[in-house]
């Protein structure tokens, strides 16, 4: 496959993962939960990879390696569990998507993303080693930060309280100014920082085992057996009755997929233009995405100013400011083996394997 197809297909998984945070935002206004709506994105992701991993013995033994490997040392036993760190981000997806909108979380994700990379790498706890935080990545983090204000401030009239006419949070709500926002946004933006994490551990096992389906199915089934705990005062109170199952409510269990197909997609294309490209293309796509999935399927109350979109701009603009010196690298085809190239997910990978084939 040759670069501008991988590229066309990151720019695919970044609409993928803007597609499923509003859907799992609109399963949260059907089911009144979070963690409910949350839980049933990740349970239909787990029904999907059981079937796709019984289908095939490659998938099976991949399983079967997995297990052993992490029962063995070959691997942390915990990374096997790096599933619930996806969980807390789609949890968060339904617990601010319907206030906030797609764009906006979308941008604060990224900052959490980008902010959590810089500290793992600043302090050495990547498989690459330590990497100096230099004046471009700094520059990045600030730009990304001031995109994400810039585009929190449409939501509010000159007083600071929010635009009960086309914000968040209506008047009759009764929540004024950026108070009632901040328990969501935290949520958004821990969400980032953890997911660094999380992509570094699945780096791990899925190398060790040969093949990203395994690991899908694990990420599944720890994520949905913690959000269902979670949710199940939800449950108990009766509310899987308000699940949405008329004929056209099939695009409500898309999420799993959705989230499935970008993970998997990401283990092949990396391989073909690179984590860093790949991320860049992820990133744009995800952004742009959120823009159009607020502009053409808004959530009650959510539209999209020129401050969402400059403050998308401003989001690319930091990523490719923060990764400036090593795409110069790669795209001249330059430098050898050894240094270590950082993706806003937090996969590791040396400039040697992250150049253009």
């Amino acid at each position: 496959m040759g670069r501008s197809a991988s590229l066309i297909l990151a720019l695919a998984g970044g609409w993928a993962i803007a597609i499923q945070a509003r859907v799992t935002g609109a399963l949260k206004l059907e089911l009144g939960d979070a963690a409910l709506a949350a839980a049933v994105t990740f349970g239909s992701g787990l029904a999907l990879m059981i079937g796709v991993n019984v289908a095939t013995r490659a998938n099976r033994q991949g399983v079967a390696r997995m297990v052993s490997g992490g029962l063995k040392g070959r691997y942390p036993a915990v990374f096997m569990f790096s599933g619930l760190l996806g969980a807390y981000a789609v949890f968060g997806q339904g617990a601010s998507v319907d206030l906030i909108g797609v764009a906006v979380f979308s941008l604060v994700f990224i900052g959490g993303q980008m902010v959590a990379s810089a500290v793992l790498d600043s302090a050495g706890w990547v498989p690459a080693g330590r990497t100096r935080l230099g004046a471009a990545r700094l520059l990045g983090i600030l730009v990304a930060c001031a995109g994400v204000l810039l585009a929190l401030s449409v939501r509010f009239d000159a007083g600071g309280r929010v635009d009960g006419g086309s914000g968040w949070v209506s008047d009759d709500a009764g929540t004024t100014g950026l108070l009632g926002l901040i328990v969501p946004l935290l949520i958004v933006f821990t969400g980032g920082l953890v997911q660094p994490a999380q992509m570094a551990m699945n780096g791990v096992v899925s190398a060790a085992v040969g093949r990203p389906e395994p690991l899908v199915l694990f990420n599944y089934l720890t994520g949905t057996l913690a959000l269902v705990i979670v949710a199940w005062p939800a449950i108990a109170a009766g509310g899987l009755v308000r699940l949405p199952l008329g004929p056209g409510d099939w695009w409500y269990y898309t999420g799993g997929l959705l989230g499935s197909l970008v993970v998997i997609g990401g283990a092949l294309l990396t391989q073909t233009i690179g984590s860093l490209l790949y991320t860049l293309g992820l990133v744009a796509g995800q952004v742009s995405g959120a823009l159009v999935m607020d502009s053409l399927w808004p959530t009650p109350g959510v539209l999209v100013g020129w401050q969402t979109v400059t403050g998308g701009a401003l989001t690319i603009m930091a990523l490719v400011l923060a990764s400036a010196g090593n795409l110069r690298i790669i795209l001249l085809g330059r430098g050898g083996r050894g240094a270590a190239v950082k993706n806003a997910h937090g996969g590791i990978a040396e400039e040697g394997d992250l150049r253009v084939r």
